[in-house]
């Protein structure tokens, strides 16, 4: 990704943050409005429920597509740079997070399934890692984690694991993310 198009992006994180904070307010004004014209004045009661439906379901849309947005630039390292970004994905990297990367990372290494079975000592290690609070993990690589172990439309591990090598090689990008944690030698 190039500087012009991280630029752009936050740009537009930025618009869809306002259209989020504008279409909920005055849907939650249009809403109270409807609200009050119960007793002020009827007719208006449906024009300004509808309304202000239709406004709050804007508002949805500009948080789901913010959302998106994120998710999908997180993929790329230079994106990190925007500063919702780089939220988003540390929110993977915190203990909590890690902890249950591990449990999943656990789950794996037990499975039946006969391709992962060269895979269980890198897996088990990657799982230790994940739990050891002595280790940062960097958050792009937690969030490469994650979508390794939970999403089934990215991860090898959901399909018949006809690609050992490319796995293995996923483990060892997720394990290079990790680092001793500050304050600590």
């Amino acid at each position: 990704m190039h500087a012009r198009a991280i630029d752009d992006a936050q740009v537009r994180l930025l618009d869809l943050r306002q259209d989020e904070v504008q279409d909920t307010t005055l849907a939650g004004v249009a809403l109270s409005a409807s609200l009050v014209s119960t007793v002020v004045c009827p007719p208006l009661v449906l024009p300004l429920f509808v309304g202000g439906l239709a406004m709050g379901v804007l508002g949805v849309r500009a948080i789901w597509r913010r959302w998106d947005l994120v998710d999908r630039l997180a993929d790329d390292r230079d994106a990190y740079s925007i500063p919702q970004v780089r939220e988003y994905a540390a929110r993977d990297a915190c203990m909590k997070r890690r902890r249950q990367y591990a449990a999943l990372t656990r789950s794996w290494a037990e499975s039946p399934d006969t391709a992962l079975a060269g895979l269980r000592d890198q897996l088990d290690a990657l799982a230790r890692e994940l739990e050891d609070a002595t280790l940062a993990l960097d958050p792009s690589a937690a969030l490469a984690c994650r979508r390794l172990l939970t999403d089934p439309t990215v991860s090898p591990l959901f399909d018949d694991v006809d690609d050992v090598d490319e796995l293995r090689s996923r483990i060892a990008r997720i394990r290079a993310g990790f680092r001793p944690a500050a304050g600590r030698s």
